[in-house]
């Protein structure tokens, strides 16, 4: 029996480094002005998801 994983990833803007340009002036954010990262937590997952596999 073989053990299938799916973990499920997300771009996300890197709010790091947040410059004057990062919100709109409705309030929303600008996410053509913050770079796309992988959400942290998702990096976390497929860690796991890896150890589980071997």
């Amino acid at each position: 029996m073989s053990l299938k994983i799916v973990v499920l990833a997300k771009q996300v803007p890197d709010t790091r480094n947040v410059g004057p340009d990062a919100m709109t002036p409705e309030g929303t954010v600008n996410r053509s002005a913050l770079p796309a990262i992988f959400n942290p937590e998702d990096l976390n997952a497929l860690e796991q998801a890896l150890r589980l596999k071997d």
